[in-house]
């Protein structure tokens, strides 16, 4: 099973394509199913699941957080087969929050050079699940190989994923396992039986989320 566990469509700030759109566009290019993670929000995961069933794809409720300390953000977090938003902040919280809810908490991008290197990241090792050593918007391979390393030293579940803002991006990066449906997919997670497969999203197409973002790029609406 293949799935990609980071993504985000126009329900997210820097998204363009509504949940719809990206749930066709993984199932063309053969993933099992995929995780709508937008920034701090929940809002595409009645059409993308609505999207999941019509075109048969698995379709995990996540959400990419934004963890604060003293007023700034100092990390990203995946919180992945939630029931709910997480409304919590600050790193203990986040955790807290997403593990009350069944879900699990994974360090998104953590050595990325562009988007900063976290601060206290082996401090926060107790509150997260899994670290994501691939992922697709990560320019330097390097610094996924980093994170690999880290999560190999530390012997936490690793995971991939495209950080697709846009349907031309969705499956450069994804996240194997052996497995038939989502629960066995979320347990292969726990116990670090999945495989972070692909690639780096082409430098070009980061163009989308950095439009999108700033209001120039119309958004597909949901």
């Amino acid at each position: 099973m293949r799935i990609d566990l980071h993504l985000h469509t126009s329900a997210s700030i820097d998204g363009v394509h509504s949940p719809k759109t990206m749930v066709r566009a993984a199932k063309e290019r053969g993933l099992s199913g995929i995780a709508i993670t937008d920034h701090d929000s929940i809002d595409g995961w009645k059409q993308g699941i609505k999207a999941g069933k019509e075109f048969d794809m698995l379709v995990v409720r996540g959400e990419e957080v934004n963890v604060y300390k003293d007023g700034r953000v100092v990390a990203h977090v995946l919180g992945l087969f939630l029931s709910e938003a997480v409304r919590a902040k600050t790193m203990p919280e986040v955790a807290e929050d997403i593990h009350s809810q069944g879900g699990l908490a994974v360090i998104a991008h953590p050595l990325d050079r562009w988007r900063g290197k976290y601060e206290d990241l082996k401090k926060y090792l107790g509150y997260f699940d899994g670290v994501e050593v691939l992922n697709g918007h990560t320019p330097f391979f390097k610094d996924n190989q980093i994170a690999r390393e880290f999560a190999l030293r530390n012997h936490k579940p690793m995971t991939g994923g495209s950080d697709a803002h846009s349907k031309y991006e969705i499956g450069c990066a994804y996240t194997e396992a052996r497995a038939s449906d989502l629960e066995e997919f979320r347990k292969a997670l726990i116990k670090g039986k999945t495989k972070p497969m692909g690639g780096k999203v082409n430098l070009m197409l980061h163009v989308f989320s950095a439009l999108s973002k700033r209001g120039l790029y119309p958004k597909e609406k949901f």
